[in-house]
């Protein structure tokens, strides 16, 4: 069954750096603001602290913080005129899980919150 939730104005899909700056500017502003975020919750310590930071096998070769495509169908074209193929495995292209993102310039984040301000 599902949870009823109470309303908000503005629904946050990924808090990146840039969605974490965007939910900072418009709660500000006074408006309500939910996030979601994928995976599981992590915290700099005892997460990212040493000796585990440095785990080879379990980040760069298991891939812990990337999205599990066995378990979650990513699909990928080129153009909308293409059939969306399935994703099997890893390549170049990592999707993360948990809180984090690409980096954000300030100039990006500026226009993100001038196309959605108020």
């Amino acid at each position: 069954m599902a949870t009823k939730l109470k309303s908000a104005d503005i629904v946050i899909v990924g808090l990146g750096w840039t969605g974490g700056i965007l939910a900072k500017e418009l709660a500000e502003t006074g408006l309500s603001i939910v996030v979601l975020e994928r995976g599981a919750p992590r915290d700099t310590n005892p997460d990212f602290m040493y000796p585990s930071v440095h785990d080879e096998l379990r980040y760069a070769q298991r891939h812990e913080l990337m999205q599990n495509v066995s378990r979650e169908t990513l699909t990928f074209r080129n153009n909308a005129s293409q059939t969306a193929l399935p994703m099997r495995q890893l390549g170049s292209f990592l999707p993360g899980e948990g809180v984090g993102g690409a980096r954000c310039t300030l100039e990006r984040c500026d226009l993100a919150l001038a196309t959605v301000g108020p």
